[in-house]
């Protein structure tokens, strides 16, 4: 995770995974929290609505959580997982090429995670 992500920082870099959130309340309300009725990406659409708003999310260095994934999990599938990002790049309200740049950005970010 980046220091800080804003919103279009993270549109092209889904670092933010769900066991790891936390929310200052005093910048949110709980309306803001609740995740859209989709089938997948759900976590990733969340943060991106929260950080429309202007809010920003930021980084800490301590490790609070290990994450393992499972050989038929939803993130073991890499192209499933290119897929559900895409899908939800088509959601958003941004120029189509800036989806194309920001969809390109993702999997460089996603790579170089990775390496």
């Amino acid at each position: 995770m980046p220091k800080s992500l804003n919103y279009k920082q993270a549109l092209k870099n889904t670092a933010i995974f769900t066991s790891t959130v936390m929310f200052n309340m005093n910048h949110l309300n709980k309306e803001d929290i609740y995740m859209p009725n989709l089938r997948r990406g759900q976590d990733t659409a969340t943060w991106w609505q929260i950080l429309k708003k202007g809010i920003m999310a930021y980084g800490m260095e301590d490790v609070i959580a290990i994450y393992r994934v499972g050989e038929n999990s939803l993130s073991s599938n890499k192209f499933k997982a290119l897929k559900r990002t895409w899908d939800l790049y088509k959601r958003e309200d941004i120029n189509y090429f800036k989806k194309i740049y920001c969809f390109l950005c993702y999997i460089k970010n996603a790579i170089k995670r990775r390496i």
